[in-house]
């Protein structure tokens, strides 16, 4: 569970939840980059699970002891732990704010782990990012045993692009809910649209990484 309330009533700035199928609740984020890099965390079949606010972290700067609170943790399928922060690259840019992440990568570097900034450069990169919003509106309700009655169907009758399944299923639907539950997959770096080659989940996809 988070370390402070993230979504305060009060203070400016656009703040939200966002409906994690992964962690099966609803992840707070404080701004809609936040809300974006989430996105590539759930979809990433390369992070098992990731918490906002997972941690308080103190540093040494300037000969001084200061307090951090990282925005994310992310849990890779190999076990490791990684600590985000999320930021615009023009504040990144800010000679103050540099002297504050360099402390802080240093601390995290003397103590043996993983951190790393992320700005809109990584998290907004295209066709990723609009991929990941249009399969976020799918986010199946149903259960994978569900979508399995599909998967079978697909695998008497494959089909090599979204509109082949779809019309295998009958439907454009459950193609999208395969997509977005991870069960099948396809480039992420390309335009999903209705030639966009899929495939089903293997030991290839579940090491592919979409994060940035």
């Amino acid at each position: 569970m988070p370390v402070r309330k993230v979504v305060r009533p009060t203070g400016r700035g656009v703040r939200g939840y966002f409906p994690s199928r992964k962690m099966k609740r609803m992840v707070a984020w404080e701004s809609l980059l936040e809300r974006d890099a989430i996105l590539r965390f759930e979809f990433s079949s390369a992070v098992i699970r990731y918490e906002e606010q997972p941690q308080d972290i103190y540093y040494e700067q300037d000969g001084a002891t200061r307090h951090y609170i990282p925005d994310f943790a992310l849990t890779f399928n190999t076990g490791e732990i990684m600590h985000i922060e999320v930021k615009p690259a023009r504040k990144l840019r800010d000679p103050d704010i540099e002297r504050k992440y360099k402390a802080i990568a240093d601390h995290y570097a003397a103590i043996g782990m993983s951190f790393r900034i992320l700005s809109e450069k990584e998290i907004r990169s295209q066709p990723s990012l609009s991929n990941l919003q249009r399969l976020a509106r799918y986010l199946p309700n149903t259960s994978d045993t569900s979508l399995h009655t599909y998967i079978q169907d697909l695998s008497l009758l494959p089909a090599r692009t979204l509109e082949g399944a779809s019309i295998v299923c009958g439907d454009a639907l459950p193609i999208y809910q395969l997509l977005a539950a991870g069960l099948y997959w396809f480039d992420i770096d390309q335009p999903l649209s209705a030639n966009s080659r899929i495939y089903p989940r293997n030991k290839e996809s579940e090491n592919a990484s979409i994060l940035f």
